[in-house]
């Protein structure tokens, strides 16, 4: 029997731990680039006050970020907006003919997945998960979860040392974003 997903509650002033995949989970996010891409458009919906930004961890095929809604009303409208310009972003630093990755691409660097064919490939999973994050107890469970995320993938020895992660911000005050406090 077939389960039928519940509807998305969007709740402006709440904060969101949302995890998104890539399409059948391709490494589309290993590059450096597209994962700095990635920060850079959740940081600028920061910026704006759009949103506040307290976590993030960016996957070779996926992501996590802890986000509280300000003025961006709908946490689906958050994603699809970010998904659709870094899509075409990557699109565009991947190359004019549309991309599609081979198995197992080189190792991670800056350089652009090797392409061939020339329809645009899908670089998002329809879907993602999310959970409105209810107390300070869930917030940093949540936050700690996704921090250890490259240690438990192998990808770090320790989570302040992965580069595209908030480790680093809430641990020493640096790293490649800014993150906003808890606020309840």
């Amino acid at each position: 029997m077939r389960h039928r997903r519940l509807p998305r509650l969007d709740l402006a002033g709440h904060t969101y731990y949302l995890t998104c995949c890539t399409h059948n989970r391709r490494p589309f996010l290993r590059a450096g680039r597209a994962a700095q891409m990635l920060i850079d458009l959740y940081a600028g919906y920061r910026d704006r006050g759009d949103i506040r930004l307290h976590g993030y961890v960016i996957m070779p095929d996926h992501y996590h970020v802890l986000v509280t809604l300000a003025a961006e009303p709908s946490v689906s409208g958050l994603v699809r907006k970010i998904h659709g310009v870094f899509a075409w972003r990557w699109h565009a630093w991947a190359g004019d003919e549309a991309p599609a990755l081979r198995n197992g691409w080189g190792e991670a660097g800056d350089e652009a997945p090797a392409l061939r064919g020339r329809a645009r490939c899908r670089i998002w999973q329809r879907r993602f998960y999310d959970h409105v994050v209810r107390d300070d107890e869930d917030w940093r469970t949540k936050l700690t979860y996704m921090h250890g995320n490259p240690v438990r993938a192998g990808l770090a020895d320790l989570a302040i040392e992965y580069l595209w992660s908030s480790a680093a911000f809430w641990e020493t005050g640096t790293g490649p974003v800014a993150c906003d406090g808890i606020r309840w």
